[in-house]
């Protein structure tokens, strides 16, 4: 099988991670792979040396001739039997392409949750297109979004997100990690790693963490992700007067590391979540989680049972539920543990694997 893949990623997102595991397991797997990316992107530093066949274009907007016309001629000169789109631009670039060769089989992956633009008639025509085979929804709550912006039940599946099982295992803490990032030996770590943006709720995180400090908790608090040690952070912190008790350490790329520190991991996001992979990471590793009941979270966290779930935006549980976790331990262990299991179980990047390439078999032979 031949399949080639489109992105406009430029980072290494939690979707561009998805992205290489799925190409790296095909390949192992003795399948052909391509990859048509911007040349900024992240994903060339792990393609290179690999036998990906790369092309290596600029993906400027939604409706990219330039880049829509490349894409075509790379269909030509690869010959995929499926084409998946990765991201917004990449669907839209994909299916513009179109209009200057055959693109088989185009499968496309909606990784957000946030609803479809039903008052724009462009994203109307990108997500109604019938030249679209088959939609992956990374999580049950995007594939009710898609059907109610008009897309049809048929064409959307469920393939949870993956993670490598190898990679995130269980570490005493990495105590060099600790102290570049300055953070005091014998506190509680509370970590938020995510790229910082506002749908993401660092603001929500660290009025969390400020009323953690004004209850009395020992907890020292890390966000970590690109822009997190920016302008908008550093203000934020200030204001709260909180600056001796949190880290502020940017993009950084030793994840399992960083998560071996963690007494517990949160997600704050506000909306948009799709099904999180610092959400999977943390429980594989078996670090206790809070999550914010938005997208797929509920899917992930089984509130009481495999971590705590609260309302987006409220500082107040936020900040209740992490002293929960900190306090209780022997709650906080059981829910760690079952969280491991659930999933080590079900979403393992195997299993992502397996799942897509049984849709590309059966969309080959439809």
């Amino acid at each position: 099988m031949r399949v080639l893949h489109v992105t406009e990623s430029r980072s290494w997102s939690g979707g561009t991670v998805q992205l290489w595991n799925l190409c790296r397991a095909l390949m192992a797997r003795g399948h052909a792979a391509a990859l048509f990316c911007p040349p900024e992107a992240e994903l060339l530093r792990h393609a290179a040396g690999t036998p990906v066949d790369l092309t290596v274009c600029p993906l400027r907007e939604d409706y990219d001739l330039v880049a829509a016309r490349r894409l075509a001629e790379t269909v030509r000169r690869f010959r995929p039997d499926v084409v998946h789109a990765h991201h917004p631009r990449a669907h839209a670039i994909a299916l513009l392409a179109g209009l200057f060769a055959p693109i088989p089989r185009l499968v496309v992956s909606r990784r957000v949750s946030f609803k479809l633009k039903k008052w724009n008639p462009f994203s109307q025509l990108k997500y109604r297109s019938s030249r679209i085979r088959t939609y992956i929804a990374v999580s049950e709550d995007i594939r009710r979004v898609l059907i109610a912006g008009g897309v049809p039940a048929d064409k959307v599946v469920v393939i949870h997100s993956g993670v490598d099982t190898a990679k995130f295992t269980p570490r005493p803490p990495v105590e060099n990690v600790r102290a570049a990032l300055r953070i005091p030996a014998g506190v509680p770590v509370v970590g938020n790693l995510t790229h910082y943006s506002w749908w993401k709720g660092q603001a929500v995180f660290l009025e969390a963490a400020k009323a953690a400090v004004v209850a009395g908790s020992p907890a020292h608090f890390l966000l970590v992700g690109k822009d997190t040690d920016g302008e908008d952070a550093r203000r934020r912190v200030s204001e709260l007067g909180i600056a001796d008790r949190v880290t502020l350490a940017g993009f950084r790329t030793d994840i399992p590391e960083v998560l071996s520190l963690l007494s517990v991991s949160v997600v704050s996001s506000l909306a948009g979540e799709g099904f999180s992979g610092v959400l999977r990471e943390s429980m594989c590793m078996g670090v206790p989680v809070v999550a914010t009941d938005v997208g797929g979270n509920g899917e992930l966290v089984r509130d009481g049972k495999t971590g705590l779930l609260v309302p987006p935006g409220d500082a107040a549980a936020l900040s209740a539920a992490i002293r929960r976790q900190l306090s209780d331990r022997t709650l906080s262990q059981s829910m760690a543990e079952a969280a491991q299991r659930e999933v080590r179980e079900n979403y393992s990047l195997d299993s992502m694997v397996d799942k897509t390439l049984a849709l590309y078999e059966r969309l080959l032979s439809a």
